[in-house]
């Protein structure tokens, strides 16, 4: 059986995806034409303890237009009057105190927990990348960890990448030439793959190796001839990272 992907449906006209955001800190102020364009088409939103500043900072002209269904974390990087000022607005915040997960993992669990009647196909995440290394690696070994605590699809975001995780099988990746970037990638993080096929890509595999140490896919591109799929084939979890363009998603 072939999984399907639509990793950009929510910035196309219409979106027939059901999608819950979860916001993440990350050391730049949060992008509010990109973060807009997430916002109006989800079903539920949440954020994550520092990410929950940028939200406050990034909606100050109109915050109850940017109100979480949820707000969670350990709570070490929110700032106090941040979270008084969602608390008076009736936002549910959870303290997620346990040190033996991120607080995305944690976060990931507790909108599981309020999604389960909604049928959410994916959680998108935006915040995932920039900024410390090891925060980022984080944020990968939690799309392993995530089929533990949620049925739902989890892909990374930034202002201009997408990411997420394709296990062992068949995928097919909807692609958008209009809002698809000009490189996009096949990284092993997890170990190595050995068995891999692509159609689509201008540097396609054909059951090949993908290792640290000797060959994995960077800075590839989609075939110019190819209309609407990329398909993967691979023996082992493997990262697909695809950019995403922002003169299309959002103005400049």
């Amino acid at each position: 059986m072939t999984k399907v992907w639509h990793p950009l449906t929510c910035f196309q006209e219409k979106c027939d995806s059901r999608i819950a955001l979860l916001l993440l800190n990350q050391p730049t102020p949060y992008n509010k034409p990109f973060l807009a364009s997430l916002w109006r088409k989800v079903l539920f939103r949440a954020s994550v303890d520092g990410g929950t500043n940028h939200l406050y900072n990034v909606s100050k002209d109109d915050p109850d237009a940017f109100l979480p269904d949820l707000i969670t974390g350990d709570f070490d990087s929110i700032q106090d009057s941040v979270k008084q000022f969602y608390l008076e607005k009736g936002v549910e915040i959870v303290a997620t105190p346990d040190q033996n997960y991120t607080d995305f993992t944690k976060a990931i669990m507790e909108v599981s927990k309020r999604t389960q009647d909604m049928q959410i196909d994916c959680i998108y995440v935006y915040g995932s990348f920039g900024g410390r290394l090891d925060h980022v690696f984080a944020n990968i070994n939690t799309l392993y960890e995530a089929t533990l605590y949620t049925k739902s699809d989890v892909l990374h975001f930034s202002d201009d990448t997408v990411a997420f995780l394709l296990r062992s099988g068949k995928h097919k990746i909807v692609v958008d030439p209009g809002l698809c970037g000009e490189w996009c990638g096949l990284i092993p993080v997890g170990g190595p793959c050995h068995c891999v096929s692509t159609q689509g890509l201008k540097w396609n595999l054909d059951k090949g190796t993908l290792r640290f140490g000797e060959l994995i896919s960077t800075s590839n591109t989609l075939d110019s001839d190819v209309i609407d799929a990329v398909t993967v084939e691979t023996d082992s979890p493997l990262l697909w990272v695809m950019a995403i363009s922002v003169q299309k998603v959002y103005p400049i």
